[in-house]
This record gives structure tokens, C-alpha cells and sequence, in this order.
């Protein structure tokens, strides 16, 4: 046989076993990286899964505590301001620093009652529930707003009507924004603005406070968990939050969740 022949065979069998080879390579790669990338959007479902368990965890025993304020401590505060009524109407002779003790008294309680009561709305938004997310957030600026501090709300008259799920998250995080730009960023005027059409709904929150470095406080433990948790709050539905932020000015948190994502879909459900 003709060795030239030969060496040209022999280099086709190697070539032909080098191609199949380097196929077979690319193939296992393609494959390990489709089956890495199924196992990394299996990871990422199951922690949308396990955050949004938590967040129903969270917000039953909210309720739970709310109905045991209400049902518990606001109960027996009403019947102690009954007792105090008919142990005032039952003093005779000259009782004028006692009425005096007993009037003090009362006002305690009905301070404590007040309290209460603001706990639980706080606790579980009953206006949300009833009547909406525009009431809720109406209801929530009216509460904060004072002589020192102007809170205003800018949003549609009307808005289509999202899940129970988004409403009480787009709540949440506005009662956490407008709380700190209350107790942290010592704002004289906070606006929270709510926009909405059929691929997004839109919330932001704008002060002007003192500011904050937005890394030094998410690198803090206690004084980051707020603002962690409005973006952990995000991550389940896809949505994320914009901070526009620096110390020594006010403030500017926008906030953004789009509706036809598959999990704001899948909450929505």
C-alpha cells in the first residue's frame, strides 16, 4: 500500500477524531452550563419563594399581634375607664384633689387607648384593605403630617386595581420611607408621588432632610434594616429602587415594580 496513502488516511482519522472531539467538548460544556443555569433560576425561585414566605409570615403575626391589642389590652383599658368612671361617681365629701388624681388618671388611659389603636392600624392597614391603596396612603400622610411637617400625595384619582399582595407592599414601603425621612432625616416637607399605568406601577418618596450616606448605612446592621428590607421586599417581584441620595441634601427614593413580570404575576395570584 502507498505510504503516502497511509499518512494521508491516518491524518483524516485524526483529524475526523480531533473535530469529534472538540464537539464532544463543546457539548458537554453547553450542556453544564444550561444545567448550571437551570440550577442557579432554581436557587433564585426557591429564595423569591422562601422571601415572599417570610413576608406572609411577617404579616400574619402583625395581624396577630393587632388583634390582641385591640381584643386584649384596648378591652381591658375600656373596662379600667369604667371602673374609674363609677369609682369617681361613688366618692363623696370633699374629693377635690382625688377628682383632680382621677381626671389625670383618665386622660392616661384614654392616651394609652389612642396608642393603642395606632399601633394596631399601624400593625395591619384595616383602610388598605377596605378602601384601597390611595386611601391607605392618604390616611398614612394625614397621620404624619404636623405643624412642624407638611406631607403631601400626589397620585391618580382613580388606579386600576392591583393584588392585595403589591398594595401591601407599595404600603410598606412608603410607611418605611416616610418614617425615616420623619425620625432620621428631620424633614420639614416630604411628597410621596404614585404613578401607574398597564406595565408598571411607580412610587417614590421625596424629602428635604439632611440626607444620608447611602453605603455606610446599609453597611449598618440596625440603621440598613429598613432599607434592605424594602429592597429584599423588591426582589421577590422583580421590582428595584433607585436612591438618590447624599448627605446634606434631601432625598429622592423611587421605587418601581413591573406587573407583567411572571413573579409580580405569580404574587398577584
Amino acid at each position: 500500500m502507498d505510504s503516502g496513502f497511509v499518512i494521508a488516511f491516518g491524518t483524516a482519522v485524526l483529524l475526523t477524531m480531533a473535530v469529534f472531539i472538540i464537539i464532544f467538548v463543546a457539548y458537554y460544556q453547553q450542556k453544564q452550563a444550561k444545567q448550571l443555569l437551570a440550577l442557579k433560576e432554581l436557587q433564585e425561585q426557591h429564595r423569591r419563594e422562601l422571601m415572599a414566605a417570610t413576608f406572609r409570615g411577617q404579616e400574619e403575626e402583625r395581624r396577630r399581634l393587632a388583634e390582641d391589642l385591640h381584643d386584649g389590652i384596648g378591652t381591658m383599658l375600656s373596662v379600667t375607664k369604667m371602673s374609674l368612671n363609677q369609682l369617681e361617681r361613688q366618692i363623696e365629701g370633699d374629693t377635690i384633689r382625688m377628682n383632680l388624681q382621677i381626671t389625670k388618671t383618665r386622660l392616661m388611659i384614654d392616651e394609652t387607648m389612642t396608642n393603642v389603636r395606632r399601633i394596631s392600624r399601624d400593625l395591619v392597614p384595616t383602610t388598605l384593605e377596605r378602601f384601597g391603596l390611595i386611601a391607605a396612603l392618604e390616611e398614612l400622610i394625614d397621620r404624619a403630617s404636623d405643624h412642624e411637617l407638611q406631607v403631601h400625595l400626589n397620585c391618580p384619582e382613580h388606579m386600576d386595581q392591583l393584588s392585595p399582595a403589591i398594595d401591601l407592599m407599595l404600603y410598606r414601603i412608603a410607611q418605611e420611607l416616610v418614617n425615616n425621612a420623619i425620625r432620621h432625616a428631620r424633614a420639614h416637607s416630604v411628597t410621596v408621588q404614585l404613578q401607574f399605568d398597564n406595565e408598571a406601577v411607580r412610587l417614590s418618596v421625596l424629602d428635604d432632610g439632611v440626607g444620608f450616606d447611602f453605603d455606610a448605612v446599609t453597611e449598618n446592621k440596625l440603621s440598613g434594616l429598613g432599607l434592605r428590607n424594602i429592597e429584599s421586599r423588591l426582589s421577590v417581584v422583580d421590582g428595584h429602587a433607585t436612591f438618590d441620595v447624599a448627605p446634606g441634601r434631601g432625598s429622592q427614593i423611587h421605587v418601581q415594580i413591573y406587573l407583567q413580570s411572571p413573579q409580580a404575576v405569580a404574587l398577584s395570584s
